[in-house]
């Protein structure tokens, strides 16, 4: 029993020295700032949407010095963006290179003295807008060369 009494008197003690001492929960935190001055702008966003087609200028040729290439603009209109200009890019086993045209020109060129004999590479052709460029041609096109000499192709077929 005294121990219990002694603990009652030590709790009263330390609610006691509590409201004697002021001990609280301390006092709210604050932060704030001002700026006298402002800034305002606007932002848009735009989209550059792939080459929907691509096509060969002809599906197959004799002595020629570049395969013709041909595609549909990239969509525009809303959000997207016109392109600027256009790439044409090749790779494969019969060579591999690129080339830039200006918008809003929808043909160019694969160039022959990049090709070799007995080959085949794959065409794509990307849109561009500043440093941006668009996914790959929703199209590729793949040229085979047959023959070729002296920085001609002396037979080529385009599929």
């Amino acid at each position: 029993m005294r121990g219990a009494l002694r603990a009652v008197v030590a709790s009263a003690l330390v609610v006691l020295a509590a409201g004697v001492l002021g001990v609280s929960g301390g006092s709210p935190a604050q932060a704030g700032w001002s700026r006298s001055a402002y800034v305002t702008g606007t932002a848009t966003a735009g989209v550059l949407g792939a080459v929907p087609t691509v096509a060969c200028g002809s599906s197959g040729g004799l002595l020629a010095a570049n395969i013709p290439i041909t595609w549909t603009a990239a969509p525009t209109g809303g959000n997207a963006l016109a392109p600027q200009s256009y790439t044409i890019a090749w790779s494969g086993s019969a060579g591999s290179g690129s080339t830039t045209v200006a918008a809003p020109a929808t043909s160019g060129s694969v160039t022959g003295a990049t090709l070799t004999l007995l080959g085949t590479s794959t065409v794509t052709v990307t849109a561009n807008y500043g440093t941006w460029t668009s996914p790959v041609s929703l199209q590729t096109r793949t040229i085979t060369t047959v023959l070729g000499a002296l920085s001609l192709i002396v037979a080529w077929t385009c599929a």
